[in-house]
């Protein structure tokens, strides 16, 4: 490949003779340079993510990276679809790969342009879960930034981080919300990660939209209804002043900021959760008849420490869903009746008889294995004369971290109760027999 020579002014770039390029309609900003707060952090880079809607034109975003003192990044690996991400461009040398780039900056400045394509379809209903209308966009950042691994160079022992700012340009009377501290007017701050380079992650809301805030339990939460949603913000903000406190303590989580995103068709027709966000498509109730909340039980995923593996649906959507509809309880929210309906109405739809580590059928993950984690607590309550529960095995859970795997619970299960729990798991988890219950404790 013909590498490309850095150039001085960093909205001026020369074209890669297999990429089509296009011209960049976002204003170059000034780089950050290194400063002592920076030396404190340990931040050794800035990076910043401007992404660009043209007006008449929200079909497609415009992004650009601009990276400042970059001198320990060797290369970076981009993945990404073909089909959404193209027109790429920039500094350095750009070498096409089995599914994607490899970006070598070659220098301590550097950029680079793409376009996204934003409508994307999801599923067999074929609803999108990226969308551009006219006057608003709703999509995730993992749809507009590619997966990234770095390469550096020897640092003597440093751990290079980065300083990383995603930035909006808009057309006139838009707005923007992300999961993250607002700088400025449409430029955030990204929370710093693990991660050896911070990524734009979650959901994200731009046009013309209502954006709610307010602070539950230390953490700001956003509501961005899109035209089109009847969404009541009062209304969600009650109820999660009622149930995020306690989902805060279980899940031993302190996020600084979530965000809701309430769109209406033809978006996903469902609650779709990712990194410090979630969608809730706008004809969704904030609960169901059975008393289950689609917006607790996504909130449950947002603030989960863990990760599931391959065999751990049920696990994951039955906690959320079980404690959408506990939580509620202990709040008061719901009375002793209601949450008897609620479990029959689990064992009434539930798929049984199936191994559940096996499932990812709604029927199976989103009532077999709720009402199956609803007998567990009891039985964890009765082992230990009510000194444990099913919480303190899920606060296990978020405090180790990690991936939660079945056999992983059934050992944080038996060293909980300090009984064994095999027995239980194998008749109900992996022969899926309905298990029986009795009133809520």
């Amino acid at each position: 490949m013909t590498p490309l020579e850095p150039a001085a002014n960093p909205c001026v770039r020369r074209s890669l003779p297999f990429l089509s390029t296009f011209v960049c309609v976002a204003l170059s900003l000034c780089l950050l340079a290194a400063s002592p707060l920076h030396a404190e952090t340990g931040e050794t880079f800035a990076i910043d993510y401007i992404v660009s809607i043209v007006p008449r034109q929200p079909a497609s975003a415009r992004v650009r990276w601009e990276l400042s003192g970059i001198n320990e990044i060797k290369a970076l690996r981009l993945r990404f679809a073909p089909d959404r991400l193209d027109h790429f461009a920039g500094s350095g040398t750009l070498e096409p790969t089995a599914d994607g780039l490899r970006w070598i900056p070659g220098g301590p400045y550097a950029h680079l342009t793409y376009r996204v394509k934003l409508n994307h379809l999801r599923g067999r209903s074929q609803r999108y879960d990226s969308y551009a209308a006219p006057d608003w966009v709703v999509t995730r950042a993992r749809d507009l930034f590619p997966r990234i691994a770095v390469t550096y160079e020897a640092t003597g022992g440093r751990e290079p981080r980065s300083h990383a700012q995603l930035i909006f340009h808009l057309p006139s009377g838009w707005q923007s919300a992300a999961p993250y501290p607002e700088v400025t007017a449409n430029t955030y701050r990204l929370t710093p990660s693990h991660a050896k380079l911070d990524r734009p992650r979650g959901w994200v809301a731009l046009g013309k939209f209502a954006l709610h805030r307010q602070d539950i339990a230390g953490i700001m939460v956003s509501i961005a209804a899109l035209p089109g949603s009847s969404l009541s913000a009062d209304a969600v903000f009650r109820f999660f002043g009622l149930t995020l406190p306690a989902l805060k303590a279980l899940l031993q989580a302190a996020p600084q900021t979530v965000l809701v995103v309430s769109a209406p068709d033809p978006m996903w027709h469902g609650g779709i959760s990712a990194e410090h966000s979630f969608f809730m498509h706008a004809k969704r109730p904030l609960r169901t008849p059975d008393k289950t909340s689609p917006f607790l039980h996504e909130m449950f995923h947002v603030l989960q420490p863990y990760q599931p593996a391959a065999d751990a649906d049920w696990i994951e959507e039955g906690l959320a869903e079980f404690y959408s509809l506990e939580l509620q309880r202990r709040a008061g929210l719901i009375d002793t009746a209601a949450y008897a309906r609620a479990l029959a109405y689990f064992e009434r739809f539930g798929l049984w008889h199936v191994d559940l580590t096996q499932q990812q059928d709604n029927a199976a993950t989103n009532n077999s294995a709720p009402l199956v984690l609803y007998a567990l607590d009891q039985h964890i309550q009765h082992a230990t004369a009510g000194r444990k529960r099913l919480d303190d095995v899920v606060a296990r859970l978020a405090q180790e971290g990690g991936r939660v795997d079945s056999a992983r619970l059934l050992r944080v299960v038996n060293r909980v109760s300090g009984k064994k729990f095999t027995k239980f798991f194998e008749r109900h988890v992996r022969q899926g027999e309905p298990p029986s219950y009795g009133p809520a404790p």
